[in-house]
């Protein structure tokens, strides 16, 4: 679990430290530009820990129950970020994202209630 958690924080840190350069990098773009590119290589990131983490899991661990609506968090948050780096100018594109970014949050809403209450009776 350490060795685990150390990747984690090490993921996190490389995708902050990247997000940082490639914001100072860009001297053209808005400070609100570079902090959702920061956010999206950090939510990215996080992403893949996610997955990887899901695919080490052993079947009914604590890993196995967390990891899943982890990762839909971080990818709908990675749903409603990327529309505004892709496309600056406001659009439907950037409305079908944050649609998209509360949905798949409910989606996990609803799937951890589910399992809490499972786990509960």
């Amino acid at each position: 679990m350490k060795r685990v958690l150390g990747l984690a924080l090490a993921v996190l840190a490389l995708g902050l430290v990247l997000g940082v350069w490639t914001g100072l990098r860009a001297q053209q773009a808005s400070v609100g530009v570079m902090v959702q590119a920061g956010i999206a290589i950090v939510m990215g990131g996080n992403l893949l820990l996610f997955c990887w983490l899901w695919y080490r899991a052993r079947p009914g661990s604590g890993d196995a129950i967390f990891t899943p609506a982890g990762a839909l968090l971080s990818a709908s948050m990675l749903a409603g970020t990327l529309p505004g780096l892709f496309w600056p100018a406001d659009s439907g594109i950037r409305i079908a994202g944050s649609v998209a970014s509360v949905a798949l949050t409910a989606v996990a809403v609803i799937i951890g209630l589910r399992r809490r209450r499972s786990s509960t009776a």
